[in-house]
């Protein structure tokens, strides 16, 4: 069996754990062997990209594999944390819109649904503009999981739609 990526994220977190695991190992066998900590206790939950609800740890990994590969090998995308959906809203030009996400959703797939989807941005004018949280100058990486956002408090995180700023010289 070869081996599968396994990239988790925690809510409030930026700190990333990455691993290469057996797919025949069980996903709390796997996040053990990884480091993580609290994994599937008190009101922690564990999600999968690309999956509905939380995932068991006795779930093999390999069946979480979704077929995307990285540098050759399948990947897994974990998140932990309480929320089981986000609120996210999304203001661009005075105008906000909200839908709702699992945690384990990148940010570049909330780009990508504000841009197309609701303020039917042009692919130029759409990679001209990124998603800034609200209220600070911070722009999340794309790769980032909108569940490691959220505060303790709220399943929710808000961004403004902003141009990206090149410097020409």
């Amino acid at each position: 069996m070869k081996n599968i990526k396994i990239v988790l994220q925690c809510e409030g977190a930026a700190q990333v754990l990455v691993g290469d695991f057996n797919g025949e190992l069980s996903v709390g066998e796997a996040l053990a062997a990884l480091g993580a900590q609290n994994i599937g206790q008190g009101d922690q939950l564990l999600f999968a990209e690309d999956r509905d609800g939380p995932v068991d740890l006795h779930t093999p990994v390999q069946t979480l594999a979704s077929g995307k590969r990285e540098g050759g090998a399948a990947i897994v995308r974990l998140h932990q944390g309480r929320c089981p959906r986000v609120t996210v809203n999304v203001t661009f030009n005075g105008v906000t819109q909200s839908r709702d996400f699992p945690p384990v959703t990148r940010v570049a797939h909330v780009h990508q649904w504000a841009t197309h989807n609701v303020f039917d941005m042009s692919p130029r004018d759409a990679a001209e503009h990124v998603l800034e949280l609200v209220g600070s100058d911070e722009r999340p990486d794309p790769d980032t999981q909108i569940g490691t956002l959220t505060s303790g408090a709220l399943c929710a995180v808000a961004f403004d739609l902003v141009p990206f700023k090149r410097v020409e010289g």
